[in-house]
């Protein structure tokens, strides 16, 4: 009876290292991607995911403009800088 209780405590205890490491892995990430979106200033995960969720958007529609705009033989140049291509990425 003894070993069988330790068994399920350390399948427990196991369960929920994994548990731990998984959400301090995920915190980190958050971290990261707060790090990445400008003015960022969430603190809880589903705010913090629809700041990025906004913010590619935005850059998703930057991108197509510019595009555009490159197709209709318009120069960059007249772009503010932080709208640029340098290399295929924006600044």
């Amino acid at each position: 009876r003894n070993s069988l209780k330790r068994n399920i405590d350390a399948q427990f205890h196991n369960l929920s290292e994994k548990a731990s490491r998984r959400r301090s892995k995920i915190n980190e990430k958050m971290k990261s991607l707060q790090k990445l979106i400008p003015n960022s200033n969430k603190t809880d995960k589903a705010s913090m995911l629809d700041e990025a969720i906004e913010y590619l958007k935005q850059l998703q529609l930057q991108v197509q403009t510019l595009a555009v705009m490159n197709g209709l033989g318009l120069n960059s140049m007249r772009l503010p800088p932080e709208m640029c291509f340098s290399t295929g990425t924006l600044l």
